[in-house]
């Protein structure tokens, strides 16, 4: 769009005013028909709804610049040297955070939350089961989402992205399996019975597993990349299952207590949840850091011929 073209257009042209209104009567009818907490579906919606007005009012006005914006975006991300020195600024911050969150919310949940009043203190062991079970299925999500990524925009950045999420999602799926046992064994009796929510998140270990193996089994990293991509794809399916199991089936596993985005509002006592919140979001940016040090080792590896390479060793030493 030229500027005489631009100069021409209204402020507020005849589209952008319509969609305007149909955003926000949809804003109102998610308000009235989505069953969580006030404060909650508030902040979301409203931020949701003025976040996409000014991105919308931008891109009307500015388009190139949106635009050039966003393929230049695309472009630093999905490439290996930029991404190594972007992460590089971030990785510090990022372990901050996480040192900060969990070291938090683990003294709070284990020194100053109250006993259950069934479960006295076993209940505890909630501050490691859940980030670590809300953690493995973030992480397969989000290797799916690379999965899609590599196979369709050929990105050697998300084929990177998904070995190096990998590993550390198959040890948070083991552990959410080992604590769910022991924590199974005073509540239920038993370590272990072929639930349907303990037997699919069995099966998102072995997925992980499965990615790993495939990425170490093939030898050219191009198409080992594109055959975990299609296996984190597929796996996609069990996080969802893993997710709504204890609704679709007669499950022992207790159903959701807790949801910040869902329909089912929390039923853990503030003085217990905000400890698990904390342990659930540091246990997130952990994930971050492990992946990002991860992904820089093996990009490291990946172009270790190019000159680039050479002066960030050279820097280093």
């Amino acid at each position: 769009m030229s500027k005489k073209q631009r100069d021409k257009q209204p402020l507020f042209p005849r589209h952008f005013l319509i969609s305007s209104v149909l955003g926000l009567l949809g804003v109102i009818l998610a308000f009235y028909i989505w069953d969580v907490p006030l404060a909650n579906k508030t902040v979301i919606l409203v931020a949701s709804y003025i976040i996409g007005w000014c991105f919308y009012f931008g891109a009307i006005h500015r388009p190139v610049w949106y635009w050039n914006t966003l393929v230049r975006w695309y472009h630093q991300l999905g490439s290996p040297q930029h991404f190594y020195r972007i992460s590089g600024w971030w990785l510090p911050w990022l372990t901050l955070i996480a040192v900060l969150l969990l070291g938090v919310g683990v003294v709070w949940g284990l020194a100053f939350s109250p006993p259950h009043y069934e479960q006295g203190n076993s209940y505890r062991i909630i501050y490691l089961h859940v980030p670590a079970a809300s953690g493995a299925l973030m992480g397969y999500m989000a290797m799916g989402f690379c999965g899609v990524v590599a196979l369709v925009w050929r990105l050697k950045m998300a084929e990177i992205m998904i070995k190096a999420i990998a590993p550390f999602g198959a040890v948070l799926a083991a552990i959410s399996l080992f604590s769910g046992a022991v924590w199974g064994k005073p509540t239920w009796g038993t370590y272990w019975v072929w639930d349907a929510r303990l037997t699919s998140m069995l099966i998102l270990f072995f997925l992980y597993l499965g990615v790993i193996a495939l990425q170490n089994a093939i030898p050219d990293p191009r198409q080992a990349g594109r055959a975990a991509s299609l296996l984190a794809i597929v796996g996609v399916v069990n996080v969802f299952i893993v997710r709504y199991s204890v609704d679709w089936w007669h499950s022992l596993h207790q159903g959701g207590s807790m949801s910040m985005f869902g329909a089912a509002k929390s039923q853990i006592h503030p003085s217990m949840l905000w400890p698990l919140l904390l342990c659930m979001f540091g246990t997130y940016f952990l994930f971050a850091v492990t992946v990002f040090i991860r992904a820089r080792t093996e990009i490291l590896w990946r172009e270790r011929r190019s000159n680039w390479v050479r002066r960030e060793v050279e820097d280093a030493i």
